[in-house]
C-alpha cells in the first residue's frame, strides 16, 4: 500500500477510527507537534469528462498538521475542520515514514501490523461503498427502455 491509497483511506475513516489506529503509537513513541492543525483553503482540481480538460472547481476547507514521530516528519491535509483526526492521520504518516530511517528504532512488525489495520478499513469502506451502489442502483431509470 503506498502513501497515497493510506491517505485516501484515512480521509474516508471515521475520526474515531484514525484515533483508534493511532492510539498504540501515540501511547508508546515520542510524539512532537511541528506546525499545529489549522484550517486552511485547498483548491479542488477536476478533470471535465468530455474534453479531459483540468479546471478548479473551487476551494474545500481543510485542516493540515505535521508531526514527528521518534524523529520521522509526519504530515497531515484533511478536508473539514476535525483537528483531532488530522493530528492522527499526521502520527500515522510520521509512523509509517519511520521505515527510512532504521535509527527510530521501530520493529517493521510494527508498520505492518499498521499497514494491516489500514487495509482493514479500506476494505470495509470497500464494501459500504458497494452497500450504497446497489442501493442507489435499485431507483435507477433507464429512459431508453421507458420510451419504447
Amino acid at each position: 500500500m503506498n502513501r497515497r491509497e493510506m491517505s485516501a483511506i484515512l480521509a474516508g475513516a471515521s475520526a474515531e477510527e484514525v484515533r483508534a489506529a493511532a492510539a498504540g503509537i501515540r501511547d508508546r513513541y515520542e510524539i512532537q507537534i511541528l506546525k499545529q492543525p489549522q484550517k486552511t483553503l485547498v483548491m479542488v482540481k477536476v478533470r471535465e469528462s468530455v474534453k479531459k480538460s483540468l479546471f478548479y472547481l473551487g476551494e474545500v476547507l481543510a485542516t493540515e498538521c505535521m508531526v514527528t514521530v521518534n524523529g520521522a516528519k509526519g504530515a497531515s491535509v484533511m478536508a473539514g475542520d476535525n483537528f483531532e483526526k488530522c493530528i492522527n492521520a499526521a502520527v500515522i504518516d510520521g509512523f509509517m515514514n519511520t521505515e527510512k530511517m532504521p535509527e527510530c528504532g521501530i520493529p517493521e512488525e510494527e508498520r505492518e501490523a499498521l499497514r494491516s489495520e489500514i487495509k482493514r478499513l479500506g476494505e470495509k469502506q470497500k464494501k459500504d461503498r458497494e452497500k450504497l451502489n446497489r442501493q442507489i442502483r435499485k431507483s435507477k431509470v433507464n429512459f431508453n427502455v421507458m420510451g419504447e
